[in-house]
């Protein structure tokens, strides 16, 4: 458009370039964007304000968007909204809950976009009884009747603190028709409290609502690679087979330079694939050397080899994705990383290796948050 037509950008072309850089996570190409937007003095409406803090939020910068938010001189519930749940996202649970709070106390209502984004607050961060306080008060405070989405984030808050069967029997006593999602919140939740019996159960009830669903067979089948009954670990991959029920692919995007490259799982297309793999190899030495446990118990086959095990694991998407990262770039470059998946706990391990002994701080979102890793640590404190 800029170079072959002379029809001039508006309002409506950076609504959706932003929205689009916001989709992708492509923080460089997004800060070109709010250049280009500065320079020629376009007008910036409540609209456009808005999808640049959430720009901003979806790839990874939450401190550019707090201040973006904090300079706008229009707010209304929307923006709001934008940034709790940005602030939830990034694991920033109580500073979502102070934002909150402060929206309250100059009245602006919330909507029940406003407190689902709280509600993820809470579930993201721990924050159980503040979550649950919250969906006591919905109805009576804020006139807003509970919907799916807002269950969902309580069943999810109470399954990450392990409260299962109280997650189970919110389920259970609601006045709506559990659906898909609901069900596999409470999956999730088995499969990292290690909770065999009940999430056989809940996958039987997402099967109910829907048999091909992949997330389902998928998770009940981790859960009995995690206990090594790899009978049923065939018997839930021939159901697959026979019902043709195919996993969504992984797949992670890493951008430099203002290039996107595009990894999935196994991935040797890239140009550069023999140093990535090299680079993985020395993620493995590495690891062996500092006694980093890869959790070779989640593989989906019956893999007798530990070698084998790492190296299946070792091709994950995210892994490819940091490894090209690291051959591209000088020590202390900050690496942004968005995965189409959740995050496997061997890639978060390893995630932790990289920011530690490379001196790389690596921002990884996935499909539900965003991972901060710095020296060793991240953001999200065990708490996903």
């Amino acid at each position: 458009m800029q170079d072959r037509s002379k029809v001039k950008n508006d309002e409506i072309t950076m609504l959706v370039v932003v929205s689009a850089c916001a989709h992708l996570g492509v923080l460089e190409v997004g800060r070109w964007i709010h250049a280009y937007i500065d320079r020629n003095r376009m007008r910036t409406s409540l609209n456009l304000e808005i999808v640049l803090v959430n720009m901003y939020v979806k790839c990874g910068d939450i401190e550019i968007s707090s201040l973006l938010f904090r300079g706008m001189k229009e707010k209304d519930v929307r923006v709001w909204s934008v940034m709790i749940s940005g602030l939830a996202i990034h694991g920033l649970g109580k500073e979502a809950l102070g934002l909150f709070y402060e929206m309250e106390s100059i009245g602006i209502n919330p909507d029940f976009v406003t407190l689902t984004a709280v509600l993820s607050a809470c579930s993201h961060s721990g924050l159980v009884n503040e979550g649950l306080k919250l969906l006591d008060r919905m109805q009576i405070d804020y006139l807003v009747e509970p919907t799916i989405e807002h269950y969902d984030c309580i069943v999810d808050l109470l399954g990450r603190a392990g409260r299962l069967k109280e997650a189970l029997g919110l389920i259970q006593r609601i006045p709506l028709k559990p659906n898909v999602a609901l069900w596999g919140a409470l999956l999730v939740a088995c499969r990292v409290h290690k909770d065999v019996d009940m999430g056989e159960k809940v996958a039987k009830e997402m099967f109910e609502l829907d048999p091909h669903h992949a997330g389902a067979h998928v998770f009940l089948s981790n859960v009995y690679a995690s206990y090594k009954r790899w009978e049923l670990v065939e018997e839930v991959r021939n159901s697959m087979k026979d019902q043709k029920v195919r996993k969504h692919p992984g797949s992670s995007l890493i951008e430099l330079g203002g290039i996107v490259h595009e990894f999935v799982t196994g991935d040797s297309s890239h140009p550069d694939s023999q140093k990535i793999y090299l680079m993985l190899d020395e993620f493995r030495r590495i690891r062996r050397m500092k006694e980093h446990q890869s959790f070779s118990g989640q593989m989906l086959f019956d893999i007798e080899e530990e070698e084998d095990k790492e190296a299946c694991l070792s091709q994950h998407s995210e892994k490819l994705a940091v490894a090209f990262g690291l051959i591209k770039t000088k020590p202390g470059f900050q690496l942004r990383i968005v995965k189409n998946l959740r995050i496997c706990e061997d890639c978060h391990s390893l995630m932790k290796m990289v920011s530690e002994f490379f001196k790389h701080n690596v921002i990884v979102r996935n499909r539900s948050r965003f991972h901060h890793f710095r020296n060793g640590d991240c953001s999200c404190k065990e708490h996903w």
